[in-house]
Formats: C-alpha cells, sequence, structure tokens
C-alpha cells in the first residue's frame, strides 16, 4: 500500500514540476515533450499498477 501511495505522489510531483517549467519557459516545443514524457510516465504508472494486482491475484489463486 505503501509503495502504491509514493508512485501517486512521485507521479504528481512530476506532473507540478512539469507544470511549472512549462508555465515559465512558455515554448510550444518544450510543451511537446513535457506532454510526451508526461504520457510516458503516467502509461508506465498504470502499468505496473496493473502488473502488481495481477501478481497478487495469481499469487492468491494457488
Amino acid at each position: 500500500m505503501l509503495d502504491k501511495f509514493l508512485a501517486t505522489l512521485s507521479i504528481l510531483s512530476l506532473v507540478a514540476f512539469m507544470g511549472v517549467v512549462a508555465v515559465y519557459v512558455n515554448e510550444p516545443d518544450l510543451w511537446i515533450i513535457i506532454i510526451i514524457v508526461l504520457i510516458m510516465g503516467i502509461y508506465d504508472f498504470f502499468r505496473e499498477i496493473r502488473r502488481e494486482n495481477q501478481k497478487k491475484n495469481e499469487t492468491s489463486d494457488v
């Protein structure tokens, strides 16, 4: 449970940091890179959460 909390906190921190950078620098090319980085990070976050849930379900079935 703590690992999910810390993972969520880290994703929110990444989004907040990228938001601050995007607002203060305000370059269109940077916005594209920030969006790509956030999509990759959020995709990886949900993929890992789903993988952990599947592992827990497999071990409980045995």
